[in-house]
């Protein structure tokens, strides 16, 4: 198999360098300039309440696995099985992945697709459950936080486009994935265009001849027909949907919890919970596309902001900020890496580039 170039081996390397002197000078910056606020946070955080912290750990473990039963559920539609063990064990890795290696997003996906296969998913099903699950979460999470902000009262008069706009982006996303599921013919030609440059890409890495290679027309016919026979009944999207709503409030529970741990007050009133609920979604959206791997930054910076403006301290944000990340996601990689250690000893690894 053909490595990759040495251009492209620097090119890897100065882009991992850049990443990584962006995120290191901007939090190096962000603690000179709030330094006292920062000191004042590590002391909350020293002093944490254990019990508060056990129980936010415990809910983000249970938000990965019902996640991973949300994977599970779709893929069964197609008459594939992936038990909720196995299932759990590669979303933990696949989130170690994710959030420990550039690109780790895209990888991650392939890792999934891989383990979906190893099920007994074809090309079809893979891919349907992919998108369907791709689909689910995000929309979840948008109507999750609209809801937020109805209840928290959080000026939606005022400020219109936090609803229209998330709201049309999740109705889109529905729309466009159910009409492709009903339409999966819609699928052909971007099917038909991944086929041609997967095949370019063999020909670049291994050096194959064209006879070895799939005909994309084909190839794009099989993969629509396999796309199109996945029909799953109210009763498994159902499922699916009350099993993200589930898994998304394990983590907002790991979110009181942190708040909790470092001194906190949580609020009295629904409003106060629907404000929580609201920033918690804003900051995970804000993560959505992590400029660094992870969204190392982005959520926390998300989280401060929203919990200032809602009458926290700075120095209890940023602690009840940290403290849930840790919690929800950081602390949550080395247990990824342990399964993606024990699932390669089965034979699961990461997608390679082909070699025949």
């Amino acid at each position: 198999m053909a490595g990759t170039s040495p251009r492209a081996e620097r090119r890897g390397r100065w882009t991992r360098t850049a990443i990584a002197s962006v995120a290191i000078g901007g939090l190096a910056l962000f603690v000179a300039a709030e330094w006292s606020q920062v000191a004042d946070a590590a002391t909350l955080l020293v002093h944490a309440e254990p019990w508060w912290i056990a129980w936010g750990c415990a809910a983000s473990v249970l938000s990965i696995v019902l996640f991973a039963a949300v994977r599970s559920t779709l893929l069964a539609a197609g008459g594939a099985h992936l038990g909720l063990g196995r299932s759990s064990a590669a979303s933990f890795a696949a989130g170690a992945v994710a959030a420990s290696l550039p690109g780790g997003g895209a990888i991650a996906t392939g890792y999934m697709v891989q383990r979906y296969r190893e099920a007994g998913a074809d090309g079809g099903l893979a891919a349907w459950t992919t998108i369907a699950t791709g689909v689910v979460a995000p929309s979840v999470l948008v109507f999750i936080t609209l809801g937020g902000y109805g209840v928290g009262g959080s000026g939606l008069g005022d400020h219109p486009l936090r609803v229209v706009v998330p709201a049309v982006a999740a109705v889109a996303l529905l729309g466009g994935f159910f009409a492709i599921a009903h339409s999966p013919s819609l699928l052909r030609r971007p099917a038909e265009a991944c086929i041609r440059v997967w095949n370019w890409v063999r020909r670049r890495w291994s050096h194959v001849t064209d006879a070895d290679l799939v005909d994309p027309g084909i190839a794009a016919d099989r993969f629509v027909e396999s796309f199109g026979s996945v029909h799953p009944g109210p009763a498994r999207w159902a499922s699916a949907w009350g099993l993200q709503v589930l898994s998304w409030a394990g983590e907002l529970v790991a979110l009181f919890a942190a708040i909790a741990a470092v001194g906190g007050t949580l609020p009295h009133e629904p409003s106060g919970w629907g404000r929580l609920v609201a920033i918690y979604g804003a900051a995970q959206l804000a993560g959505a596309i992590p400029i660094i791997p992870g969204g190392a930054g982005q959520v926390e910076a998300a989280l401060v902001v929203g919990l200032v403006a809602t009458g926290t301290d700075e120095s209890t944000a940023i602690a009840a900020s940290v403290a849930f990340r840790l919690m929800s996601h950081w602390l949550v990689v080395p247990v990824g890496w342990v399964c993606f250690v024990a699932l390669r000893r089965r034979g699961a690894d990461l997608p390679r580039p082909p070699d025949s």
